[in-house]
């Protein structure tokens, strides 16, 4: 009988032990703990390929579009940030390259206000300008 109780409480206490190492987070409760969280984003800014599926996702997001069309539009030198931003992706990754680029063409053929920001600010790459004008007729480019 003593050997039948010491064994059902050894089962039940390995069983718990069991349960208990098996649980799983999920990635709502990793991201609410600040340390983890931090260190995630971190590792995806610092992971090219983590950084490409994170900017692939924002892409193809409609509230992180509007999110990062509102930040451009607040902030002039947000445009200028992200130019550099993306010369450095596209020199890494030119798929990631065509496909912003894609997107910076759409966006400028839809909103001739975003358009015009953007062209604010490449004036002040008068290297890029000049290149482009080289590249094809764009004269009436101002």
């Amino acid at each position: 009988m003593k050997k039948n109780s010491f064994f059902s409480i050894f089962v039940v206490a390995v069983i718990t032990l069991l349960s208990s190492c098996n649980t799983k987070q999920s990635a709502d409760q990793c991201l609410n703990n600040d340390n983890q969280r931090k260190d995630i984003i971190a590792s995806i800014a610092h992971h090219q390929l983590y950084m490409n599926e994170m900017m692939h996702e924002m892409m193809n997001n409609d509230s992180c579009k509007q999110m990062m069309g509102q930040s451009m539009m607040s902030d002039p030198g947000t445009m200028n940030m992200m130019m550099k931003d993306m010369v450095g992706m596209c020199d890494k990754d030119t798929s990631m390259c065509k496909m912003m680029m894609g997107k910076t063409m759409d966006m400028c053929d839809t909103d001739p206000s975003k358009c015009k920001m953007m062209m604010g600010a490449m004036q002040s790459h008068p290297n890029v300008t000049n290149s482009m004008k080289g590249m094809c007729d764009m004269k009436n480019m101002k």
